[in-house]
């Protein structure tokens, strides 16, 4: 009789000891499975809350300054031309820029006062600036129409629908934005031709705002990249955004390396201590087949099979259980609806926690089947007949 046959049979017979057997193994794929699921989920939405925070690199001209006994010269140019955002897209980690927000910054004498323009293409800059608040809407790209900081708007009496006359230009304000607490309180923003037409400067800009995923290369390699395809300018990457999300994603990561490899162990144990009592259990099946010429190469293809199956059906039960426990405690834990579409959508390597997880699972049985069965070759035919 072949030995899948006797290891199928067996399990048949013994149905429920085979799933109870298989308990301590289904239980730590679970949660192998339930704490990558959720390390992932947190990984996304830490990413979300530091790119709030905008960019991470941004590009300057480059530009020195010269102390003289009269005061500083500036040499080099003060703007980039447009052209360089697409030459940033050709760098070879092209694949981790999120967004690029081209700017222009100029003064312009507004009344009795100097007004900070900025040229800016709305939906740039708010992929970049999630947080921003905005009552109105965004001005459309080349028109006159512009959107004000809330200081701005509160010092001129600006209401959504007011008229700006801007170098006998006539602007209509379709926005205000919310209080940042930063310069953008006293900007006046404009589609980036418009701004410009205005200053005189077609076809230049003077920032280019950099929002990069890094989680897989470090920031300052794409910042060296980008000053190697663009000519004259300077990529300063701001490492607080960087570091804080590397860091929280490392912490979660060791963690669930750790809790993983815990219940491995106590998972192969509890494997081992089962085969072991199959064991002792089919000594008098082990002690006739050895006497009717089963060698031991018979006997390891018996408990290598059985090891193979236990852990096939260990591993897929406890997918599905690791699973289900991400999607009902992932709320608990980070406070997140975890989305199995959204992470296989941002991070297609998400699905090699399956296949993985059954190869631990067969694999954490076979080394937990190696002393059993090494136990089982030596057993005396004639002492094993003998058993009760």
């Amino acid at each position: 009789m072949r030995a899948t046959t006797l290891v199928l049979k067996y399990l048949s017979r013994r149905k429920g000891r085979s799933v109870l057997s298989s308990i301590g193994l289904i239980l730590a794929i679970g949660v192998i499975v339930a704490t990558f699921t959720v390390a992932r989920a947190m990984e996304i939405q830490i990413g979300d809350e530091i790119d709030k925070v905008g960019a991470n690199i941004v590009v300057t001209p480059r530009t020195e300054l010269i102390g003289v006994p009269y005061g500083n010269v500036v040499l080099g140019s003060t703007t980039i031309p447009e052209s360089s955002i697409e030459k940033v897209y050709t760098i070879p980690n092209r694949g981790n820029l999120r967004a690029l927000s081209p700017k222009l910054y100029g003064n312009i004498q507004y009344r009795n006062s100097t007004l900070l323009i900025v040229g800016i293409v709305p939906e740039k800059e708010t992929q970049l600036k999630r947080w921003w608040n905005l009552a109105g809407s965004w001005p459309q790209n080349d028109t006159s129409q512009v959107v004000s900081g809330s200081t701005l708007a509160s010092s001129l009496r600006l209401t959504v629908g007011s008229a700006v006359t801007i170098r006998n230009e006539v602007f209509t304000v379709v926005g205000i934005l919310g209080e940042t607490g930063s310069v953008d309180d006293y900007s006046l923003f404009l589609p980036l031709h418009t701004a410009q037409r205005l200053l005189n400067l077609f076809g230049k800009i003077s920032v280019i705002d950099v929002g990069a995923i890094c989680k897989d290369c470090p920031v300052e390699l794409i910042s060296q990249q980008i000053m190697d395809a663009v000519p004259n300018v300077k990529a300063t990457p701001i490492r607080q955004a960087v570091e804080a999300r590397v860091k929280a994603v490392e912490q979660m990561a060791n963690f669930s390396l750790l809790l993983a490899s815990i219940i491995l162990v106590v998972g192969c144990a509890g494997i081992m201590n089962t085969m072991l009592g199959s064991v002792h259990e089919r000594m008098r099946e082990i002690g006739t087949l050895m006497s009717l010429g089963a060698d031991n190469i018979h006997l390891w293809k018996m408990f290598v099979f059985q090891a193979v199956i236990l852990g096939l059906v260990g591993g897929v039960i406890g997918i599905l259980v690791g699973l289900v426990s991400a999607i009902v405690a992932g709320p608990l834990v980070i406070r997140a609806t975890v989305s199995l579409a959204e992470l296989v959508n941002i991070n297609p390597y998400y699905l090699s926690i399956f296949p993985i997880s059954i190869a631990a699972s067969v694999l954490s049985c076979l080394v937990a089947s190696v002393y059993p069965t090494w136990r089982a070759s030596k057993i005396d035919p004639v002492l094993a007949l003998r058993a009760v």
